[in-house]
Parts: C-alpha cells; structure tokens; sequence
C-alpha cells in the first residue's frame, strides 16, 4: 500500500514537471517567433481595450453595476442640483445603487461653499445629459461615460510603461494581463456610477503615476515637457478634488524639482520650477479654502477611536490634553455602534470633551507618540485592503437581488486582498524593501542613459509618500473610525506599487 501510494505520488510529480516543461517550451518558441515584435505599446492597447470592454459590461449593460450611498451623497447632489427620484429611493440608496436622479434644485439651496474638481466633473456630467436628452432626470451612467473617457488612457499609458521595462513577448502579455486584472476590477470601476470622490481619486492617481514612470524613457525634449504638463495637470485635479488631498500637491511639487536632474536644458529646468510652484500655490489653497471632509463626528472619534484607542493608559492620556480623567470612558466608543455611548450633539461632550483638543493637538500628540501613531497605520493598511464600501450594494433595487448584494464579476484582485493577502503594514514594508533592492542598485541622481531604475524608485518613493500623508491625515482627523471612506488612495497606491514590484520580480526570476 506505501510503495503504491510513492508511485502515484511520483506519478503526480512527473506529472507536474511534465507541465511546466511544456509551459517553458511554449514560451521559448512564442518568445522566438515574436523576436524583434514585441511592442509594449501594442500589448498596452491591447490591454486597455480589455479594461474598456470589462467597463462597458459593468456599467453600460444590464444588470447595470453601482455603489450605493453610505450618507456622504447630500452634499455632491446639493452642489450638482439633483436629487433622488423619491423618498423611498433615498431611503433604500445605501443598500442599492440608484441610477436615476431628479434634475431639480428647488428642493434646497445648492452649495457653492463646495466646490472642487470632482463637482465641476459632475456638474458637466449632468449638464451634458441634459442637452441630450432634454427631460428632467439625471442618468448617473453620463457621468461613468465622462471617466470612462479618461480612464481607458490612464490603463493605456501606465501598462505601457510597465511593459517597456521587459523585452519578451511572454513577459509583456503578463504584466499586460496582470494590469487589466487589478485596474479593471469591479472594486475600482463601480465607483464611476457613484457620486464618490473615489473614481477622480482612482483616474488621476494613474495619470500621475503614468506621467511620472514615462521618464524612463530616452525621448525628445517636447515629450518630455508634454509627461511634466500631464503629470501637472492631474495632479491639480486629484489635489482639488478633497481638501485631505491638497497635501498631494506638496508631494508631487518636490517631486517635479526632482526632474532638474534629469536633463541639462535650461527650458525644462524652469519649466520644472515653474510646475512645482504652481502645485505648491494651488496645494495650499486647497488647504486653506476647500471645505473639509471632516466633521465634529469624525473629530469625536479622532479622540475615542484614535488616540484613546491606542492608549494603554487612556486616564493619563487624557491629562496630556487637560481633558477630565472621567471621559476616559469613550476609549473604543463610535457614534456609529448601534447603542451609542453617547452623542456628539450633547453640550457636556461638546463643551468639556470635544472643545478641549484640535486636530493640531493630535497631530502634536503623535509625534510625541510615534509608536502610537504607527500602530494606527497599520490598522489604516488593515482597514484599507477592501475599498468596497460595507453595506453598500452593487445593484439596482429592480434587480430583485437582497439589499447590500456585491457582484463577483471580475473581482479576483479584490478578492484576494480581502481573503488572503497580508493586511498589516508589514505587506508595505515588505513593498518598499522589494522596491530598493529591486531598483536601488542603479539609483543614481545623475542624468544617465538608462534611468529606468531611479526613475521607477522615485516613483514608488512618491506612492509611499501618498500612503502615508492620506493615512496619516485620515487618523488625525476621525481615528479609525471612516478608514474605507478617506483612505482610498492607500490602497490605490499599494496597488500601483505592487503592480511594479512585481512585473520586476517576474522579469528578474524569469518566471514568464
């Protein structure tokens, strides 16, 4: 009985080997027929045509797929001047995606306090259809067709450059098929039929990111200017778009001065001066005029959820902000537990407990407290694995599917962050060692011939940078409490790290 179980083991072993050979010989012999063809520009077409079909099958074809509101609808419908069909629509728009809104402002005093580039995308939206199709109602797909426009370039131009760093055929189709794996997921493309910042945040992001990786090219002086005009350009947007992201702009301004040692013209060099002051200006007028996000809610939970949370003694904490020891019972308390400790509209909380600290003051904390503040980090890692909003339903209600229902279409990537991969903040650790003993060797801040790697590593350098002032700004601002709902763009960036990471560590292995 043993020695037959050894022989079917042996057996399933030479099976596999068998395989793999076949595997290997199937590559050479594409490799070798495919010499001297590989175009990455080819393979990223290619790709990006995948990603616009897998869009178009999402949003545009029955069933059609959504997000539904977590709450935070009001006040982009408030500035657009739109509003649901009917009180029973509203009432159901968390756990179903509504599609249809009413063209009507009357209702209630459309905000122009609000007003960033995600309301002047959605505005145009709306305005667009209503000139074609004249009647009162908003169909939210306009406004999934106007980001589909700019999204299918955005996959083009960053698969590209990925491919371009690889000269196999074999190597490309993967890196290419990797790509329309995690920027084409369900998780990412419902956000286009929803009123969150998310899709302006997801778009942009892949334009920065795309802009910035083209520098590894060798290439004229002109397409050099037009990578700094469109790195520039959608980083404004993604910086205008939410006031937690204005901080963006300050990033990607040092980042623009990087480039003065790339070329030695002197047109570029104050071209690159140029663009980064512009970024620093508008960055800061971002800060100082777009209004926040974050409310007195989500400053009550800064404390609770935030600092509190991550005390082991919250008593003495609290003496730090010369608060009564006596609170130290809201440790762990949020407004959003289905019996509420307390509520934040109370005078006692307002007066002796939310008025006795500011966001400056828990920002001081933590850089008192670094320990602390990346114990937080990693549960702001933990929380933003799963960009899918809880709750939030994919689906129409007339579907006939149960309220909350999420479609499993195309959703491998975002099923393996949620199940298997490692959500601490170790994974990010392990991302950025990858990416310095992947690209660190042939760093250099010299102009070189071949900057492939120092332009890659600047890049990722920048991504981790955006991880953390978006995480940072978010604990500041309301502790654990909305991760999912302020820290998209950690995981859109980890993603585009891991991306990068491991296109490279294919191609170095030769695994493909």
């Amino acid at each position: 009985m043993v020695t037959e179980r050894k022989s079917k083991a042996v057996k399933r072993i030479n099976s596999f080997a068998a395989f793999f050979r076949h595997l290997a010989a199937q590559k050479r012999r594409i490799n070798e027929e495919m010499e001297g063809k590989y175009s990455p520009s080819l393979i990223a077409l290619c790709a990006a045509f995948g990603a616009a079909v897998l869009m178009i099958l999402m949003l545009f074809v029955p069933k059609y797929l959504g997000v539904g509101d977590d709450g935070s609808f009001y006040q982009v419908m408030e500035a657009a001047g739109i509003s649901y069909v009917s009180d029973t629509a509203a009432k159901d728009s968390n756990e179903f995606f509504n599609r249809v809104y009413v063209y009507d402002s009357s209702g209630y005093p459309q905000r122009d306090k609000m007003l960033n580039s995600q309301i002047l995308i959605v505005k145009a939206a709306v305005k667009l259809d209503n000139l074609i199709t004249g009647d009162n109602y908003f169909d939210i797909r306009m406004l999934a067709l106007v980001y589909g426009i700019f999204y299918v370039p955005a996959v083009y131009l960053l698969i590209r450059q990925a491919c371009m760093r690889v000269k196999r055929f074999s190597e490309g189709i993967v890196i290419g098929g990797l790509g329309v794996l995690i920027f084409a997921d369900v998780a990412y493309i419902t956000y286009f039929n929803s009123l969150y910042p998310e899709a302006v945040w997801f778009i942009s992001l892949l334009y920065c990111v795309a802009g910035a990786v083209s520098f590894q090219e060798n290439r004229s002086l002109l397409r050099e200017f037009g990578s700094l005009f469109l790195i520039a350009g959608s980083a404004i947007v993604l910086m205008t778009s939410r006031a937690q992201c204005a901080f963006i702009g300050i990033i990607f301004a040092i980042y623009c001065l990087k480039f003065l040692l790339t070329r030695k013209e002197w047109s570029f060099r104050v071209a690159c001066v140029l663009t980064s002051f512009v970024l620093s200006i508008m960055a800061i007028a971002g800060m100082a005029g777009l209004e926040s996000d974050f409310t007195q809610t989500d400053k009550f939970h800064a404390m609770s959820r935030g600092v509190l949370f991550g005390s082991n003694d919250p008593s003495e904490t609290l003496k730090e902000f010369g608060i009564d020891t006596s609170f130290e019972l809201l440790a762990d308390a949020s407004v959003y537990d289905p019996i509420p400790l307390v509520r934040v509209e109370e005078e006692i909380i307002r007066e002796n407990f939310l008025n006795k600290y500011s966001v400056s003051d828990i920002g001081r904390y933590y850089i008192r407290h670094p320990g602390k503040f990346i114990r937080m980090m990693d549960i702001a890692i933990k929380s933003c694995f799963g960009i899918r909003r809880d709750q939030c339903g994919n689906y129409e209600k007339s579907v006939g599917l149960p309220g909350g229902a999420r479609s499993p279409f195309w959703s491998l990537f975002s099923r393996f962050k949620d199940s298997s991969a490692p959500k601490t903040i170790g994974y990010l650790l392990v991302l950025v060692i990858a990416s310095c003993l992947l690209f660190g060797k042939e760093y250099s801040l010299r102009p070189l011939e071949d900057k492939r790697s120092t332009v890659l590593l600047d890049s990722i350098a920048v991504l981790l940078l955006i991880c953390i002032s978006q995480a940072g700004i978010t604990i500041v601002n309301s502790g654990d409490a909305a991760m999912i709902r302020h820290c998209f763009l950690v995981s859109a960036s980890m993603d585009i790290m891991t991306y990068f990471v491991f296109a490279q560590i294919a191609h170095k292995l030769d695994i493909f």
